[in-house]
């Protein structure tokens, strides 16, 4: 696992080192840059003193050399220093060593500095032409002074060396400044992890930010709305354990029974009305589990599985899959609607919305009476109505129906009361709008109207 600190003191040492490394070997050249400055300022200072020493007696010229003038370059006990002096008119040697190197070609007559090789060693020399007048007779002179480099590398070491010492202190504080920089900056990191390793398991409060590195606040934002997600699916797992022990003892409690009275009757034509009575309840209890099951998972905290579904043909065959208990109470139960109608959502939620509401429309629709289902698009949203004629809702109680086991007081019907709490939830998880009104026509009667969000 990749630790944050290591990752950071790596990023920020690595780097210092690699800067201090171009800091030594820049100084390094730059060092020697100096160097070679200051000694080529002694080194032409030499060459001019003894081109005043040079005069013409008798017709030829003649160096007269003091030893101070030879020995002013002497900086370093193991450097060599060479001289000489020649004709620039024909080339003849004067004075000095006679094999040292001449300057490069083209050369101006002012002052040169250049390198070469000579006995075996790298010297730097300076040439510089020098005029003798003689009364009428005149000579140029070509003057050379070379040295070797010892001296020049040796004091070259010598600032590098105190220079790579110094950088090296900073970078030493530096790092010393960068460990206790980033071990400061994550203790608030730390402090959060004894803060939630600290936390009861069923603590699933969010994290407080208000203390934490802005850099890191979104980390802890993702992970509040994570948890809240966790807190949410906990809580929806405890209320489906709730309404299911709410809904299912009274069924399996009737269940029992019957089983019971089944057995203990002699006659067939007995165990037979017993018999069909435990299907009836069977089948009710069937759709109980169902119910609780859609709406777990209507419920926040589940991800829906998203995509585009057509609602003319899915109303449409939720709808005729109840025929037969619209049959059942000879209920004329109808579909209107030809056009396609994409819609974004989870498709088999938005097939059991439509199969709650036509279900509940036929449970608590008298016997002969009509029910009508109709798809259609009103200012380009795709909208949903199902209409009965039925006893409807009274419009102080329309919110209240869309609460778990709430049934209108007065109504023969047998129901669970979760047909519109699942109608609710699959709607607010979609952003539809779900309004109840009253059947038109102005008798009684119950109208619900969806109304899906324009794309």
């Amino acid at each position: 696992m990749l630790r944050l600190r290591s990752l950071l003191l790596r990023w920020l040492l690595i780097p210092s080192l690699l800067l201090w490394a171009g800091g030594f070997a820049l100084g390094y050249w730059r060092s020697l840059a100096q160097a070679h400055e200051a000694f080529d300022r002694t080194l032409l200072g030499s060459a001019l003193v003894l081109g005043e020493h040079l005069v013409i007696a008798g017709g030829e010229v003649v160096a007269d050399l003091p030893h101070a003038a030879l020995e002013m370059l002497r900086t370093d006990a193991q450097d060599r220093v060479y001289y000489r002096v020649s004709s620039l008119d024909s080339g003849r040697y004067v004075t000095g060593y006679e094999d040292l190197p001449p300057p490069p070609d083209p050369w101006s007559g002012e002052p040169s500095f250049y390198d070469a090789d000579y006995k075996g060693q790298a010297v730097r020399i300076v040439a510089l032409r020098r005029t003798l007048l003689d009364g009428s007779d005149r000579r140029r002179l070509l003057v050379q002074v070379a040295e070797t480099l010892d001296a020049r590398h040796a004091l070259t070491r010598r600032l590098v060396q105190q220079s790579a010492l110094v950088q090296l202190l900073l970078i030493s504080a530096a790092a010393g400044l960068i460990v206790l920089g980033v071990r400061h900056g994550l203790a608030p990191l730390r402090q959060l992890r004894d803060e939630v390793r600290a936390r009861d398991p069923d603590d699933l409060r969010p994290i407080a930010t208000a203390d934490v590195p802005r850099e890191v606040a979104p980390l802890i934002e993702a992970i509040n709305v994570h948890t809240e997600r966790q807190r949410q699916l906990g809580e929806a797992q405890l209320r489906f354990v709730a309404n299911a022990s709410h809904q299912l003892k009274t069924p399996l409690t009737l269940l029992r029974a019957l089983s019971g009275q089944a057995q203990l009757q002699a006659d067939a034509g007995q165990v037979r009305a017993v018999l069909a009575r435990l299907d009836e309840t069977t089948d009710t209890t069937a759709r109980i589990v169902g119910q609780l099951l859609t709406l777990a998972r209507a419920e926040p905290g589940h991800v829906l599985q998203h995509a585009t579904a057509d609602l003319t043909l899915l109303a449409h065959d939720a709808t005729f899959e109840l025929l037969g208990a619209a049959g059942e109470k000879s209920i004329d139960l109808g579909f209107e609607g030809h056009e396609a109608l994409p819609v974004r959502g989870d498709p088999v939620l938005l097939r059991e919305l439509v199969t709650n509401l036509v279900h509940n429309a036929i449970t608590y629709t008298p016997a002969g009476g009509r029910v009508t289902v109709t798809v259609g698009r009103r200012d380009g949203r795709p909208v949903l109505s199902v209409v009965d004629n039925g006893p409807g809702i009274p419009e102080s109680e329309r919110e209240q129906v869309f609460e778990r086991f709430y049934r209108v007081a007065g109504n023969p019907a047998q129901g669970s009361g979760l047909g519109l709490a699942i109608v609710k939830e699959i709607c607010a998880r979609h952003g539809i709008t779900i309004v109840l009104g009253d059947a038109p026509g102005g008798g009684t009667g119950l109208r619900v109207a969806l109304s899906w969000p324009s794309n």
